[in-house]
């Protein structure tokens, strides 16, 4: 017998929560594809795997957006759920008074955001804010532009019980893109107070 411990299989308790489709990116938006780019080149491995497994089979059971916060609920196999939290950095002092100006200075650019859709410029007028639009961006050692925890006892940060958080909040995004703005604080009405 080799020394490899085995694990028990562990199933996540039943929960009816958020539901993601198991839709890849055909179809999908530009902005929803970079989303899940940018999960998969934070480096998770299996537990990107894992993650999607929970989104798709309704294991988050509720989630909240408040701006830059997010709060999840997340059903793992022990009784209790998971609280799970991210926050997104936002661009701060006259980095993010210029970005709401550029933003606001492009009519055509507020108009397709109104319509539910984001032109590739705004990555553009974020980045050169000093801001990444999408999650997962290195600011030195140690630091990301995104910080997540959860009450699980895993030790990786994030869990999968965090990536499956991530997942639905892509959707979510996918669904309704100006929570991305929303999520790194910039909202239509500041768009509108520039004019």
């Amino acid at each position: 017998m080799s020394g490899h411990k085995k694990y028990p299989v562990r199933i996540p308790r039943y929960a009816s929560g958020i539901k993601m489709q198991e839709t890849r990116s055909s179809g999908r938006s530009w902005w929803a594809r970079r989303w899940m780019e940018a999960l998969e080149v934070m480096g998770l491995k299996g537990r990107l795997g894992r993650g999607r497994d929970y989104a798709v089979r309704g294991q988050v059971v509720s989630m909240t957006i408040e701006g830059s916060l997010v709060t999840a609920v997340v059903q793992g196999t022990r009784e209790n759920p998971y609280s799970v939290e991210l926050r997104f950095r936002a661009p701060q002092g006259e980095a993010r008074q210029t970005l709401i100006a550029d933003l606001a200075s492009e009519p055509m650019l507020v108009a397709r955001l109104l319509a539910d859709d984001i032109p590739t410029e705004v990555e553009l007028l974020f980045k050169k804010a000093g801001c990444d639009l999408f999650p997962g961006a290195k600011l030195g050692p140690g630091k990301y532009d995104m910080t997540s925890s959860c009450s699980c006892p895993d030790y990786a940060n994030p869990c999968k019980h965090v990536v499956a958080a991530l997942m639905v909040l892509g959707e979510e995004i996918s669904r309704r893109p100006l929570v991305l703005l929303a999520l790194r604080g910039i909202s239509m009405e500041e768009l509108y107070d520039e004019d």
